[in-house]
């Protein structure tokens, strides 16, 4: 992923005598999300090469996202040749009067994990060898600089025989203790339910937690960004716990009813927290967490989740393990007449659990936050992947990204592999993308990407008259929520598509929505197919009415 510029022209020159495929994307930013999406599918490192300066700070942002979400990305910058930088040389793409060449890194610095500067040939290949470990290890972005007049220069090939250690061992003695505590919890517990969150996906490992939920069948929930980590059919699966955000019951299950709270992988962000509304007992919870264990209070650090839930798995005695019996939840409430649009309109109501009948199991689903978001915690999934950035929360990220995981499912099925999180290449699993029109606009140039590419993509458009999630939260007929209005009809056609327009479906009604949703051609796509739906600017999903409110008292409004 990337662009082009005067600095990495001659690196560019070296992949076409290899086996990659460079993928031009339209900006820095773009490339940075799309490397991104990328990695989340396929799981090694989504790699992305701009220049110094314009390009590499036009992709920080994008980077600063993966570095928050634990993504692996190697971020290649090729920089001026290294007599220009000891000179210091006043060339295009610096800063003032003798300008320091390497002022970017700096910048950089709080994304990233580690760097190096490939500017001896006698440490290149160690510095390289190392900030791939260092990417792999913390599951986080890196930078390798390469001077322009580093290109040419050979190295010994001897250097890719020694293979590189990607994993972390944990400290044995606090691993060992930290399981021994964990399953005397398990064991004695009589109420216990287990919160599966976003660091198990982030980190590949839901695999792994599924087998263990499959032996323990406690009682299980997810925040919201833990979301299609286990399978939603499973019997002791009971929906989403947000804290006050939560279904009738959920709440008062997790937090009151309980006497034990595994939690796999947290990540306790305002979003992922009901607002911060959710509130456990810490003498009865226990942390899962990237690199230690939280047991009640208790620290064991340097226990990494990986391997310390491997451990855990391979010593739990099933014999032991209580049986409990099924949560008695309320009912859900009956949904919520049409009165905020007319009849027959489509509503967030009907819309979102409609939209979860159209998935089918291995889909991979990229949704940008927001109404979308908050809106598809009520589909019911079925074996899905289900990818959005909801702690970096960038508009616009899903969009490049879903490009970029289209690219990744290419390469799996060509390679007849399987990715990250069990993700099938082949199959009958679709892409989708999910979009508010807002945030379509940001990023809409890799459509264009998609088109060139040959992809296969389904891209869903709520339209529902501007920032939807800015105007539930605060002053919603304030001028500065309405967007520019763009006729989407004609999107395909612009970005090079063939039969764009017979592509494009735009539905108003709960009918029309339903005769585009059970299309054959939506079943089997083949190229970019777009839905746009339109909702009512008003209609909120009651989720993100209640993060409304939620954000109106933390902010003190």
């Amino acid at each position: 992923m990337g662009l082009p510029g005067d600095t990495n022209l001659e690196l560019l020159n070296y992949i076409g005598s290899t086996d990659m495929h460079w993928v031009g994307n339209s900006n820095e930013l773009n490339a940075a999300y799309a490397a991104d999406g990328y990695a989340r599918i396929k799981g090694c490192p989504g790699v992305i090469l701009t220049t110094m300066g314009v390009g590499e700070l036009s992709a920080i942002n994008g980077i600063a996202g993966s570095f928050a979400e634990n993504v692996k990305i190697i971020h290649v910058i090729t920089a001026t040749g290294r007599a220009a930088q000891e000179k210091r040389v006043m060339i295009h793409h610096t800063l003032g009067d003798s300008p320091d060449h390497r002022i970017y890194a700096k910048m950089s610095s709080p994304v990233r994990v580690a760097h190096c500067y490939l500017d001896d040939e006698d440490t290149a290949v160690a510095g390289i060898d190392r900030v791939i470990r260092e990417c792999y290890i913390h599951s986080r972005p890196v930078y390798i600089y390469v001077p322009v007049d580093m290109a040419h220069k050979s190295v010994a090939a001897s250097a890719l025989d020694k293979p590189l250690l990607l994993t972390r061992p944990s400290e044995t003695a606090a691993e060992q203790a930290a399981v021994d505590a964990v399953l005397g919890a398990i064991y004695s517990s009589k109420n216990p339910v287990v919160l599966v969150d976003s660091l198990i996906l982030q980190l590949g490992l839901k695999p792994l937690v599924r087998s263990f939920l499959s032996n323990l069948e406690f009682p299980t929930f997810c925040p919201f960004m833990g979301k299609s980590v286990i399978e939603e059919s499973k019997p002791y699966f009971h929906g989403t716990y947000n804290g006050k955000f939560s279904y009738p019951g959920v709440q008062k299950a997790v937090e009151d009813d309980s006497d034990l709270v595994i939690h796999i992988g947290p990540l306790p962000t305002d979003m992922n927290t009901g607002g911060f509304s959710a509130k456990i007992d810490p003498k009865k919870l226990i942390l899962l967490q990237e690199t230690k264990v939280n047991f009640k209070g208790e620290l064991f650090v340097g226990v990494y989740l990986e391997s310390f839930l491997t451990r855990l798995s391979n010593y739990l005695d099933i014999s032991r393990i209580p049986k409990t019996s099924s949560l008695a939840l309320p009912a859900l409430p009956p949904s919520p007449p049409n009165s905020e649009a007319k009849d027959l309109f489509i509503t967030q109501s009907h819309l979102w659990p409609r939209i979860g009948k159209f998935f089918r199991a291995d889909d991979i689903i990229f949704s940008d936050g927001g109404t979308c978001h908050f809106g598809l915690q009520d589909a019911e999934f079925p074996d899905i992947t289900y990818i959005m950035q909801n702690h970096w929360a960038s508009i616009g990220y899903a969009l490049p990204a879903t490009f970029g995981g289209a690219m990744a499912k290419r390469d799996l099925t060509n390679s007849k592999a399987e990715g990250w999180n069990g993700v099938k290449g082949g199959g009958v699993g679709r892409v989708i993308f999910i979009t508010g029109e807002g945030a379509m606009q940001l990023t809409v140039q890799e459509v264009g990407s998609m088109v060139r590419e040959q992809l296969d993509v389904i891209i869903i458009i709520i339209n529902n008259g501007g920032y939807s999630i800015e105007r539930c939260v605060v002053h919603p007929d304030a001028a500065y929520h309405d967007i520019a209005t763009w006729n989407h009809k004609h999107m395909l056609d612009f970005f090079g598509a063939e039969d764009g327009a017979a592509r494009t479906h735009q539905v108003h009604t709960e009918v029309e929505l339903e005769a585009v949703l059970t299309r054959p051609e939506l079943e089997d796509p083949k190229g970019v197919h777009v839905l746009e739906i339109f909702t009512d600017k008003m209609d909120f999903p009651w989720r993100l009415k209640a993060f409304g409110k939620a954000y109106q008292v933390m902010k003190g409004s």
